[in-house]
């Protein structure tokens, strides 16, 4: 059987890295594109601009044994600020219709969110189901969806999206990191020997969220472009169990040896301003690799994940119903991730909980 050749699209990011490498291990030709080079052995790596079509076509020409598309990328934007929905779709188009005419593409795979449906915005009906109308607010998933379906209609190639909530991974050099905003905010508290209060209010501590394993979205991915019954469709990807704060709070407590607080609302971003001499401190006495406090996590980004105060549930059943039957328990994921600090089985190392 002839070998499929994939491009990552962001492959120097959290979900390109995973893609690469499950991908590489399933004995693919892997070829990633960012614009600056990712370190993910056994890759392939093209510097382009995929806001730039002209750049587009000058450095990806020649890539014609490209089967598979997997994009993860998007364009950079503040947290809490609406990313950009024309610069996100170009990137999109750009890159595909470049592909599409130099390369034999059967599929494109493109990773969305479960921002698809409006959660962010305020309670929606829960289970969030594949067949959910659209949120009402402008979101680039609609624009590189529309594309996608208008596109592949004269075109030979397929295309599937996938909707995870919540990323979660053990490497450290990614500041919208669930798991690591809450390891070192405990840190802090530990270190100052204060409560590890939740930064939500009461009714958030008290509801249901959910969490995507990047790892996991990454076997979804090639099992949605590989899978013939996956063409022009769209699945959720998370984990399939549906945590409450109040409980993982109290487990983030035990792990990291510091005493559970009170749910109380506050801003980690503005709380956190005058805390740089305290990680400083903690690196020091640890003997750390330096790292800029406000550099290794996105303070606001943990404001965003719990500041919901209701629901936030994504059904599972479609990708269940046509085989893909894996889940995640999301306790274990956030024990394995912070295991992972403490034993500085990470890269860099980092060790904070030792």
């Amino acid at each position: 059987m002839q070998k499929k050749t994939a491009i990552v699209a962001g492959g120097s990011g959290l979900i390109g890295r995973r893609i690469s490498e499950h991908l590489r291990d399933s004995g693919w030709d892997v070829i990633g594109l960012a614009r600056r080079h990712g370190v993910t052995p056994g890759v392939r790596w093209i510097a382009v601009d995929l806001t730039d079509a002209a750049d587009c076509k000058l450095r990806l020409q020649g890539l014609d044994s490209a089967t598979h598309l997997f994009y993860a990328a998007r364009f950079d934007h503040p947290e809490g600020q609406p990313e950009a929905v024309e610069t996100n779709a170009a990137m999109l188009k750009n890159l595909v219709e470049v592909l599409e005419r130099h390369a034999p593409l059967e599929h494109v795979h493109a990773v969305h969110g479960s921002k698809y449906y409006g959660h962010q915005l305020g309670p929606v009906p829960v289970p969030m189901r594949e067949d959910t109308p659209r949120a009402t607010n402008r979101n680039f998933y609609f624009d590189q969806e529309d594309f996608l379906v208008e596109h592949s209609r004269a075109a030979r190639w397929r295309y599937s999206t996938s909707r995870p909530h919540a990323f979660c991974d053990p490497a450290i050099d990614h500041p919208r990191s669930v798991g690591l905003v809450f390891a070192v905010y405990a840190a802090i508290q530990r270190e100052l020997g204060l409560t590890f209060d939740f930064p939500g209010g009461t009714r958030s501590y008290d509801a249901p969220t959910q969490f995507t394993d990047l790892r996991l979205l990454a076997r979804a991915a090639v099992w949605m472009a590989t899978e013939p019954r996956c063409a022009n469709e769209s699945f959720n990807v998370v984990n399939g169990d549906y945590p409450r704060w109040c409980d993982l709070w109290t487990a983030f407590a035990q792990w990291f040896g510091v005493e559970t607080g009170a749910p109380r609302k506050f801003s980690l971003a503005e709380y956190m301003t005058d805390k740089a001499g305290v990680w400083d401190r903690i690196v020091a006495a640890r003997g750390l690799r330096k790292t800029n406090l406000h550099e290794l996590v996105l303070w606001a980004y943990g404001d965003y994940q719990v500041s919901p105060d209701w629901e936030v549930k994504s059904a599972m059943d479609k990708a269940r119903a046509l085989g893909f039957g894996e889940s995640v328990d999301s306790f274990e994921m956030f024990r394995q991730q912070y295991a992972n600090y403490r034993s500085g089985n990470v890269t860099p190392a980092m060790g904070v909980f030792s």
